[in-house]
């Protein structure tokens, strides 16, 4: 299991050439399919606005970062994904209020399998003090988050 704090800032190199293609500045999240699809690569090209590396096209990865194939081409997002952090539809900061109205929380990171790229949990905090005396709460539902204007409804957990 890994969560997006643990990558944020990772470097991103080519395998043969180790030339830089960028750091890991956030990642963008598939809203149909309740997973992470892939990395937001931070790098000082034009063209890579909406664009982000692909779970798959990681060839593999050690204590200095991340490799893919000089052959990776950034995949572009569709009308249905959105960043953790950073965008128009970031998830990080949204309450999360159970089926009976009741807030559980904000989001604060996702829990995921790298492999898969599939949401296993997302941390919720309810503010410093309270992380402080109970911990950072890890939210594992077992139906998708419901999208409900600026907050999520969690429906089964």
């Amino acid at each position: 299991m890994r969560t997006f704090q643990k990558v944020k800032g990772a470097p991103v190199f080519y395998e043969k050439t180790h030339r830089l293609l960028g750091e890991i500045s956030d990642i963008v999240l598939s809203e149909r399919e309740e997973s992470v699809k892939g990395y937001w690569i931070h790098n000082r090209q034009w063209w890579s606005k909406k664009h982000y590396l692909s779970l798959k096209s990681i060839a593999y990865e050690d204590i200095n970062g991340f490799y893919v194939t000089e052959k990776t081409v950034l995949q572009t997002m569709s009308k249905y994904d959105r960043r953790l952090f950073e965008g128009k539809r970031h998830i990080f900061g949204r309450p999360v209020i159970d089926k009976d109205g009741i807030t559980l929380g904000l989001i604060e990171d996702v829990c995921f399998l790298p492999d898969l790229g599939k949401i296993v949990g997302y941390e919720l905090t309810e503010g410093l003090f309270s992380d402080l005396r109970k911990g950072i709460r890890i939210l594992k539902p077992k139906s998708p988050l419901v999208n409900r204007g600026n907050s999520f409804i969690v429906l089964e957990t």
